[in-house]
């Protein structure tokens, strides 16, 4: 059902030295017959509806002269244009009528301002008039934001489904009064395994609050600008092609609630686990099993594990074993991977020249790349050259890696930051954001030449 390999960056480390790490890549496909096993969706979008949905941000206007206050803020009336929430509706119509939609894929609409509601419970997507009648009704709300409302109305529909992928997508354009409740949802959705996918567009959103929420359920990100997208940016005129997208992966995750166990021997310890591919994510270690997502059908799903390892004398040992279960919707079955040992050879000698996989590297390079962003963006304001070197030494890794669209949003913090010495917010979220997003699968050539333990080191932040 499904295809797994497990290769450590090394097969032989140094004995008798502390703290050692170990790079770990865990790489699943589903197999053939699995990958043609279509499974049920059951997707919630939990949509903004806070007064500054109504901003106007694409298309011609002309000014009225009169002024309209929404929510305690004041606004200038125009004709013509269309707001956020038009757009948000016009993209959520386009889905249902797209044709890749059919009635093993369910959809639901909740709505969320200072309150929250379901406007249709889970509904087949070939239910298109009751679905179109619901989404219009998104233009009737207004109010604050507290965006856990919504995620707690969307895990009430979805957590009683079983063998079926399951997504919640958020689309948001502000702060959200109520973190805390956000915070405390997410292990929840993870514990189910309900993806979040999350769209944000604007300056005022919480990026950090998204990409926690993103990290702890194994979703995705994305920073919506007005007009036309650079780099890792998603035009709000592509929304609805993005949506689409996105509900196509749900489709394609013929493997779903997967499930991770490790168990590690006495000076063995986790200290990360990551989704390196297809999109990053970076998960707590406070779970167990650790809850790391879906796979999807045509494509593989890599992991990686880092360990660090206390001295050990010269000797071959089993420092790990793993096992998984996970679900195949389309088939109605649960699986599982018998325990697998994770065996490592420690030799003598301090300098111990052994070959290092530049797979495992490749993938471990990218994940750093998110970290190295967020800390860039941290220094900016109080040390802009110490922010733009760091810049730069995560742009010219995505230049050796081939992500052009991240090597190009980098280069505009770039500019940025020689010209103003600082970073705007939407460039912050341009970066951050973008670094969290699709990453590249390694080619043939070698990304990384010879890598020394200082240069391991150097790129893993280790």
């Amino acid at each position: 059902m499904l295809n797994v390999s497990i290769t450590p960056h090394r097969e032989f480390l140094p004995s008798e030295q502390e703290n050692q790490k170990l790079f770990t890549m865990l790489k699943l496909r589903p197999t053939q017959e699995v990958a043609k096993s279509r499974p049920s969706t059951s997707f919630v979008f939990v949509i903004d509806t806070s007064g500054s949905m109504r901003e106007i941000v694409e298309g011609e206007t002309k000014a009225t002269g009169e002024i309209a206050e929404i929510d305690g803020q004041r606004y200038n009336v125009v004709t013509g244009g269309k707001t956020k929430i038009d757009i948000v509706i016009d993209s959520l119509k386009s889905l249902i009528h797209s044709g890749k939609l059919g009635s093993r894929d369910r959809v639901s609409i909740v709505q969320f301002d200072d309150q929250a509601s379901t406007i249709i419970e889970l509904t087949p997507a070939t239910e298109t008039q009751q679905l179109e009648q619901a989404i219009d009704q998104l233009k009737d709300y207004s109010g604050g934001t507290r965006m856990g409302l919504g995620l707690r109305r969307a895990f009430e529909q979805v957590s009683n489904q079983e063998m079926t992928s399951r997504r919640v997508l958020i689309f948001t354009d502000g702060a959200t009064f109520d973190e805390d409740q956000c915070e405390k949802i997410a292990p929840e959705l993870s514990e189910y395994n309900i993806p979040i996918t999350a769209l944000a567009v604007g300056e005022e959103y919480n990026e950090n609050l998204l990409t926690k929420l993103s990290d702890t359920t194994a979703g995705s990100l994305f920073h919506v600008v007005a007009g036309t997208g650079i780099g890792t940016q998603i035009a709000i005129s592509n929304l609805p092609q993005t949506i689409l997208e996105e509900y196509t992966r749900a489709q394609e995750d013929v493997i779903n609630n997967l499930a991770l166990t490790i168990k590690t021997v006495k000076g063995v310890k986790l200290t990360r686990l990551v989704r390196a591919y297809l999109t990053p994510a970076e998960f707590t270690l406070d779970d167990d099993p650790y809850h790391i997502g879906n796979a999807s059908a045509n494509d593989e799903t890599i992991f990686i594990l880092e360990f660090t390892i206390q001295s050990r004398p010269a000797s071959r040992v089993r420092i790990a074993q793993l096992g998984l279960t996970y679900d195949v919707p389309g088939k109605n079955y649960r699986g599982e991977l018998p325990p697998q040992n994770l065996v490592v050879q420690f030799v003598a000698g301090s300098n111990v020249a052994t070959p290092v996989d530049q797979e495992v590297m490749h993938y471990m390079q990218q994940c750093n790349i998110s970290d190295m962003v967020k800390r860039a963006t941290q220094l900016a304001e109080n040390d802009p050259d110490k922010a733009e070197e760091m810049i730069e030494k995560a742009r010219r890794m995505t230049v050796k890696m081939g992500n052009q669209e991240l090597t190009e949003s980098l280069s505009g913090a770039q500019d940025e930051l020689r010209k103003t010495r600082k970073i705007s917010a939407g460039t912050r979220k341009t970066v951050k954001m973008g670094a969290k997003g699709k990453t590249v699968k390694m080619n043939t050539d070698d990304v990384n030449g010879d890598l020394t333990e200082d240069k391991i080191r150097d790129l893993t932040g280790t």
